[in-house]
């Protein structure tokens, strides 16, 4: 099996307890003022963006990652994708782990991981939820498939 590996871009990390914004301009962060989720929750692992599906605030991919390793706001890693919770309002949050993690899908991370992302995402509508690697890759496909299809260059004469 070939598994995709992205990069990830971290946008948010438990020690910076605000929200951080990015300013693509500047390719750097400023703090706002309003508490982060994750922090608010007690959910240590830092979140950020697959670079290689957009900037923010343009289009892009969030992705929580599933490490104890320390990173700042724009440190950039490696990682393969092995979840998703599944949101209505189309604003997924894919789960990711550094690519060198023996872990492959949702379902392996241990108890304690699985519950800080239930503690993240208490409340499920009918329809959302945890799902596994196969359902965030299908996420995936139909992102860049919708991509492919706004694109510009796709509809010139």
């Amino acid at each position: 099996m070939i598994r995709m590996i992205y990069t990830v871009k971290i946008e948010q990390t438990y020690h910076n307890p605000n929200r951080m914004k990015y300013i693509a301009q500047t390719d750097s962060f400023v703090e706002e003022n309003v508490r982060s989720l994750a922090y608010e929750r007690n959910v240590r692992q830092p979140y950020g963006w697959i670079k290689e599906s957009g900037t923010p605030p343009c289009r892009h991919l969030d992705v929580y990652v599933m490490t104890d390793k320390e990173y700042r706001p724009g440190d950039e890693e490696r990682i393969k994708i092995i979840g998703v919770f599944r949101r209505n309002d189309g604003d997924n949050k894919l789960v990711g782990v550094p690519e060198d993690r023996e872990t492959e899908d949702f379902s392996e991370l241990t108890e304690e991981e699985k519950g800080d992302m239930h503690r993240l995402y208490p409340m499920e509508a009918p329809g959302e939820g945890w799902f596994g690697r196969e359902c965030a890759e299908e996420i995936i496909r139909e992102f860049f498939q919708r991509k492919s299809e706004e694109s510009p260059l796709r509809n010139r004469d």
